[in-house]
């Protein structure tokens, strides 16, 4: 496609209820950045969309016109699909009202919202939709990749409680997808859903918040980490699912002073579990974690869930750059924990954690995530997602302020990720920093590919939207 042209930009702004943001104009710049700091690209014009009509006005003019066009839900995708150099983008932030239908236990989202356009109002409510880790993430990108965080063990996946999404269809019509109502779109929204259309809203199931957050934490020394590692492997997966458990390798800021000074500047093993419901239940269910070895420091404290998911929004603030490695590992034997610590203790990266608080979510070289429990028991196919069993969610992260860190981590990373090849299974699309081809979307659907093909024929044939994670075209 062509980039636009300065004529017809007034022809485009004569359709759309806001004015247009455009090269040189004083909102431009923050109006076009993305969360993941390394995209820095310069669309032509910024469409800022106020209804589902604006989004289908605009999109038709930009295929009329044989303009490329991407679109901004929250703009928190570690590829920064939501923006592209010379294109329109869509940028969803006016699409924000939350709205509550108490008597079908059910809220209505517009498809610009961020977690925490949720979360608030919904604490207010005594309910939750289960949603990730950090407040300012994307409901669109996170629910349309599936959506996974602290609840997704003992309730599920975002997308579980999706009823239905009010969609602009490649033609520019605007439909809603529900069981009931083109329900082979709906499911493809429910883990692919970036490829399909532009959601506009979401109407998810919402349920009672499972009780407080109970938070507890530890670092073990260098030494211990790989017998503590082999216990995480035994232990974490088999805990309720009211627990999930982190084991994070890092090396300690020197700043963070709750650390014995010994060990500040040193690789550590940090174990973190989250669990739902009584204080004291959560300290019996989770002490066999914490007495693998003896931690260096710990702690544990008990928060209200609105609480819990804004906490990491520092940790992960905008300015940083990311590249991720994401997989699901099918097995975790003793050869992988010290491939894990080996890279680990290698990474070239500085500490750039937010501030000396040390958070339940943080920016570190590697983590390990338990998955399983309620996330793991729904019908494989009542979403598009990735295969949902018990496995373990890994994450190579690299994170920098400076262009010219970049190069070295970024190598980093792929040769950490590629040494863990033979463990490695799918992977989590919303954790995945570069664009994939038909070759990635097989690995991350497996079967499913050919029935999400298949929708994606009838609703967008032309691969209008093949700025998405992957092409399923």
């Amino acid at each position: 496609m062509t980039s636009i042209a300065n004529a017809r930009i007034s022809e485009l702004a004569s359709l759309v209820s806001q004015p247009l943001v455009l090269p040189g104009d004083p909102t431009y710049d923050v109006a076009r950045r993305v969360w993941n700091a390394d995209v820095d690209r310069k669309p032509a014009a910024i469409v800022r969309c106020a209804s589902a009509t604006d989004v289908a006005k605009a999109l038709r003019w930009c295929l009329d016109n044989d303009v490329d066009v991407t679109v901004r839900g929250g703009g928190h995708n570690l590829a920064g699909t939501a923006v592209m150099d010379d294109a329109v983008m869509l940028d969803m932030g006016h699409l924000n009202q939350v709205r509550f239908h108490h008597d079908r236990e059910l809220v209505t989202v517009g498809g610009g919202c961020r977690w925490g356009d949720v979360d608030r109002p919904a604490a207010d409510r005594g309910v939750v939709v289960p949603a990730g880790v950090v407040s300012h993430t994307g409901v669109a990108g996170l629910t349309l990749g599936g959506g996974a965080g602290y609840l997704s063990r003992l309730l599920g996946a975002t997308a579980d409680y999706l009823v239905s999404a009010q969609v602009v269809l490649a033609s520019g019509e605007i439909v809603t997808a529900s069981a009931d109502e083109h329900a082979d779109l709906f499911w493809a929204l429910k883990g692919a859903g970036h490829n399909f259309g532009i959601v506009t809203s979401f109407t998810f199931r919402h349920v009672p918040v499972p009780g407080q957050a109970n938070v507890r934490q530890a670092f073990f020394a260098a030494d211990d980490r790989l017998s503590v590692l082999q216990f995480f492997r035994d232990w974490a997966m088999t805990a309720p699912d009211s627990v999930t458990t982190y084991a994070r390798l890092l090396e300690v800021p020197p700043y963070w002073s709750q650390i014995p000074t010994p060990h500040r500047g040193r690789p550590v093993l940090n174990i973190t579990t989250v669990h739902y419901g009584d204080e004291n239940e959560s300290f019996r269910v989770t002490e066999p974690m914490f007495r693998a070895a003896e931690p260096v420091w710990s702690q544990s404290y008990q928060v209200p869930h609105v609480r819990l998911q804004h906490a990491c929004d520092d940790e992960f603030r905008y300015g940083v750059g990311h590249y991720w490695k994401h997989s699901y590992l099918t097995a975790l034997p003793d050869a992988a924990f010290e491939t894990m610590i080996d890279y680990s203790d290698r990474y070239p990266g500085r500490h750039l954690q937010a501030h000396a608080n040390i958070a339940p979510q943080m920016q570190c070289p590697f983590e390990i995530q338990t998955g399983g429990g309620a996330n793991s028991r729904v019908d494989p196919d009542s979403t598009s997602m990735t295969e949902r069993k018990d496995q373990w969610g890994a994450n190579v992260g690299t994170d920098w302020e400076f262009e010219s860190e970049k190069a070295e981590l970024v190598a980093w990373a792929q040769e950490f990720s590629d040494k863990l090849g033979e463990y490695q299974g799918s992977t989590y699309i919303n954790f995945t920093s570069v664009q994939g081809d038909e070759q990635l979307a097989r690995l991350v659907y497996g079967d499913k590919y050919e029935r999400l093909a298949a929708v994606k024929k009838v609703y967008d044939p032309n691969n209008v939207f093949r700025r998405g994670l992957v092409d399923l075209a």
